[in-house]
């Protein structure tokens, strides 16, 4: 499967931290397309397990399937009425946008609108409203007959592909969950008998790494390796760069396990596999930050895909990075305790 593909599929798909489901079940039909060996249970309360070869050695792949997005805090009148955010959304990135929400009776969409540029006075053009002064107008779609306070919505755009790129709502962290996918199957091409794989698609990561705590927690594999993305450009000046379509980045710092990352950027070197390093001096920022603790403590590797305008619905992501971490973490687990035999 394409990973363009699975991408723009994963990202339209809408999945508001801990109300995921609509992204589980695309995940669960997109990995039955992928690999007919594969066991899929519900695991950590919310979260979505796949299982992969019946081995001793545990190692799990994390990545979150949930996205931020937006509440309604408030019905104002028959047509208006106020949000709040759910995860960290700027509320900037709101202003002139088509919302959908999920309502008992289905989707409704509204309109953030704005005054327009001819209309404005200068105490307007200086004013950056924030969520107490941002309302949805409704009047697009029947009002706000149907709409209920805690109903949950996102920017109403699908992806698309521009000049072999990515953009769309989520990449943040459907990139993630997609190198999940690909490593799937790329692993088909290994005999792995020593190894059981769990694939980890959790919830609730924007709002405070919920469904890691509790998958790491229930699985307890020897080596997690934590997926997410990272800024590919402005970055400060005393960091390196990363940049999209040079591989995915390697995490280094005290959040991570020193041996098992240097197995891995010896994997990439041995087969030649694109990759850059991500210093993360401190925290991680990333499910890695909770799985390196659980229990005894879980040897962690962070893979980030670099990514441009985070936590914004115009995200762009370059599949080649996609593929590039999957062939990675595939040949990472082949070669995990110097075995694994091509299966060819």
């Amino acid at each position: 499967m394409k990973s363009v593909d699975l991408l723009r599929s994963l990202s339209d798909a809408i999945g508001v931290s801990m109300y995921e489901n609509e992204v589980k079940e695309k995940i669960r039909e997109l990995s039955k397309q992928i690999s007919k060996e594969i066991e899929i249970f519900d695991v950590g309360k919310g979260s979505l397990g796949i299982k992969y070869g019946n081995g001793k050695k545990k190692i799990g792949l994390f990545a979150h399937i949930d996205e931020i997005g937006i509440v309604i805090s408030k019905i104002v009148d028959e047509q208006f009425a106020m949000i709040h955010t759910i995860g960290g959304v700027d509320p900037r990135t709101l202003i002139a946008k088509r919302v959908k929400f999920l309502t008992k009776n289905g989707y409704k969409l509204g309109i953030v609108g704005m005054l327009a540029p001819h209309l404005q006075k200068q105490e307007h053009r200086n004013f950056a409203p924030d969520f107490d002064n941002l309302y949805v107008d409704f009047s697009i779609d029947g009002g706000t007959k149907g709409i209920e306070v805690g109903d949950i919505g996102v920017v109403d755009v699908k992806s698309e592909e521009l000049n072999g790129k990515v953009t769309g709502k989520a990449i943040d962290d459907r990139a993630g969950c997609a190198v999940l996918l690909k490593t799937l199957e790329f692993l088909n091409k290994f005999r792995l008998e020593d190894k059981s794989i769990y694939f980890l698609f959790n919830q609730g990561e924007e709002i405070g790494l919920k469904g890691a705590k509790r998958t790491s927690y229930e699985i307890d594999p020897e080596v997690g390796i934590v997926v997410d993305v990272t800024f590919g450009s402005d970055t400060p000046s005393h960091f390196e760069k990363i940049e999209l379509g040079k591989g995915p980045a390697i995490a280094l710092g005290p959040t991570m396990n020193n041996e098992e990352t240097e197995k891995i950027i010896d994997i990439a070197k041995k087969y030649n596999i694109k990759y850059q390093l991500e210093p993360l001096p401190i925290r991680s920022g990333t499910e890695a930050d909770i799985v390196q603790i659980v229990k005894e403590g879980i040897k962690t590797i962070g893979i980030s895909i670099p990514i441009l305008n985070m936590h914004s619905s115009v995200e762009v992501v370059d599949p080649s990075d996609i593929d590039a971490a999957a062939m990675l973490i595939a040949q990472f687990i082949a070669d995990y305790g110097e075995e694994g035999e091509r299966n060819e």
